[in-house]
Formats: structure tokens, sequence, C-alpha cells
């Protein structure tokens, strides 16, 4: 995105009529691009974690990228000991994201969380000389990071989507430093961070050092972020139901729901196949990778009677919907039916995920 340029007015240079609305009026834009933003500022999605359709605890194992907060992924190296957790958030909103290494753990590998911004989104930020990234982070009171100091990161890529753990093709930190944080939610700004113009790809990593061996409260939380081409006086604020659906482009997830739901309608496609289209609330970003809680936790309502599933599978996904084929056995041949969660209401789920 690019934003206007204000004219350098030189000394003792006279305001003019001929001159006013031209030159004025391109300064007036230029301060109100970059303080107030040309459209949607933040690139980052779930920005003060409102969304957690995953859960509300985590514990990532060694080496293994793990959603917690949607778009929000943790991850330790050859070890674990960490907790990802929904907290209660700051005043003015529901929820934040705790990052913590386990009481009694004793390793002082790094436990680091992420966002990596896909390439349709970075690709705004390429050439950017004044972003800026806020985050709003608080220290537990047995934070053991030496001086309390959290690592803050803005990593660039040229590679495209790819996965925001691993080593990205031409990457180049835009922003590395320490951050030193308090036992109060306190947001910080990070200014004058340049993107370079060949920049395809951003994430944002913050992390922390652990020292000695944890007690209760070794952790940190974060309740906001936000990356911005230019500076910003205060973080954007999306509705929860704006929020949700940016997530449900990277992951949806169906279920459980406790009682009993509907997944849609069906047609028996034979004596012991129902077919079934789920479709998604949201376009996905790529094609998604669709699986099941268990094979067994489906049933098939059809002639007055049920069939409880022995197979699902989901065939053609696409960015939209997925088909799934559901086995079981008694069904009418070419009648329409009805496929739901009674089968086990309480673990039920179908996983969608597009995530990068």
């Amino acid at each position: 995105m690019a934003w206007s340029t204000p004219r350098d007015w030189t000394a003792g240079e006279v305001l003019s009529a001929a001159n006013m609305d031209t030159y004025v009026s391109d300064n007036l834009t230029h301060l109100y691009d970059v303080r107030f933003g040309a459209g949607r500022r933040n690139v980052l999605t779930n920005s003060h974690f409102d969304i957690w359709q995953r859960g509300t605890s985590f514990t990532p194992a060694s080496s293994t990228k793990t959603y917690a907060a949607d778009r929000w992924c943790a991850y330790r190296v050859g070890t674990t000991g960490c907790t990802v957790s929904r907290q209660t958030g700051p005043t003015g909103q529901q929820y934040a994201m705790r990052v913590q290494r386990d009481s009694a753990n004793s390793s002082t590998t790094a436990i680091q969380v992420f966002q990596g911004v896909d390439t349709a989104d970075s690709l705004r930020m390429a050439g950017a000389t004044t972003a800026q990234l806020k985050l709003t982070l608080k220290a537990g009171a047995d934070f053991s990071a030496t001086t309390s100091n959290v690592t803050v990161k803005v990593t660039t890529g040229t590679g495209t989507n790819e996965s925001p753990t691993a080593s990205w093709t031409g990457e180049a930190d835009a922003l590395s430093t320490s951050q030193a944080i308090t036992t109060s939610a306190v947001t910080y700004d990070f200014d004058s961070i340049t993107i370079p113009s060949s920049a395809t790809q951003v994430k944002v990593q913050v992390s922390f050092a652990p020292t000695g061996t944890a007690s209760t409260n070794d952790w940190f939380e974060i309740s906001g972020a936000q990356l911005s081409v230019g500076s910003s006086p205060t973080m954007e604020r999306l509705s929860q139901a704006q929020t949700l659906a940016e997530c449900q482009r990277y992951y949806y997830q169906w279920g459980p729901w406790g009682t009993e739901e509907v997944v849609g309608n069906a047609s028996n496609y034979s004596t012991t196949l129902a077919i079934c289209v789920l479709r998604f609330p949201v376009t996905m970003r790529a094609q998604p990778t669709v699986t099941f809680s268990a094979v067994t936790d489906f049933q098939v309502a059809a002639n007055g009677g049920t069939a409880n599933s022995t197979n699902v599978t989901g065939a053609k996904a696409s960015t939209a919907s997925v088909r799934m084929d559901i086995t079981c056995v008694g069904l009418g041949a070419g009648q329409g039916s009805l496929v739901d969660n009674n089968a086990d209401t309480t673990n039920a789920a179908i996983y969608v995920t597009a995530e990068i």
C-alpha cells in the first residue's frame, strides 16, 4: 500500500492561494493516511485473541508447530514443558494469550510464538520504510527471563506462503530487539521498521529464554498485536464476527457441540454409502486438508431409521466445501438422508485447515 507523499516546505516560503489547495491538501492527506490508515491497517489476524476455535489450552510437542489462538502458533525446539492458554484479557477486551513454561520445568530453551502473514497480505508491506509493530505484553509474577526481557522480531522472506516456523527463502530480520516487560499489561511501539521491497512474506515472533527452574507463574501474555505500514496512535479493533470470518479463511472447525447437531443433507449412493456436502462458512485461503475426530462419530438418519458410521472420508475438498463419504450399514439406496453427530455428540468434530 503506497501512502500519499507530503510536500517539504522551505524556510520563509509564503502560503498563497495558488499553492494552498494543492500542497496543504497533499500534506493533510499524508497525515491522515499515516496516522489513521488508508483502509485496513493491521496485517495480523486475530490481533486481540478473540477467536480460539481449537480449544483453550495447548501443550506443544517437541519441535512441533502448534496453533493455539487462531493464526498464532507456538514452538519450542527439541523439548516440551510449555503451555499456551486462553486467559482473561485486560480492561476492554475478553481474552489474552498466555505463553508459559510449566512449573518445575528446568529447560532453558526459548519458547516462541509466531504469526505468519500469507503472501497475498504480506505484499502490501513491501517497501515500507515506516512500518510499526505494536504489542501489548504482560509478565507473570515468576517470569524468569533475564531482566524480564522478551525477544521481538519482524522477519521477512521472498518465498510464497512458507511455514512461520521454517527457515524462509531470503529470510532477514526487519526488527530484532529485546523488550523488558512488567506485571502490568503495557503496549509497546516498535517504530521505523523497514520492509524490503522484495519481501513477499512477513511474520511476527515473540519469545523468551527462561532461566533456572520454573515456578508457578513463569509466563508472558500477549493481548494485542498490530503490524502496519506507517505508525498509528492506537490499535485497530475489528468486531468478533469480522475476526472469526478472517480466521475461518485459514481454519474451520465443526464441533464438538455437546448436543445433537446436523452436518447437512445427504444422498444414499448405495446401501452402504451416504454422501454429504459440507459447505464452509467462508472461502478458505487454499484447498484445505480435512480430517475427522473419529470415523465412528457420525450418524446417518433416513427412512425412519439411523445408522452409525463405520468410516468417514473427505473427498474432493475445495476452498468452498468438502464431500463427506460416510460408510454405514443398512441404508436405502437412492434415498435422501441426514448426517449428524448423534453417534458421539461429545467428541464428533470436523477439522478443516488451510494454514500456511
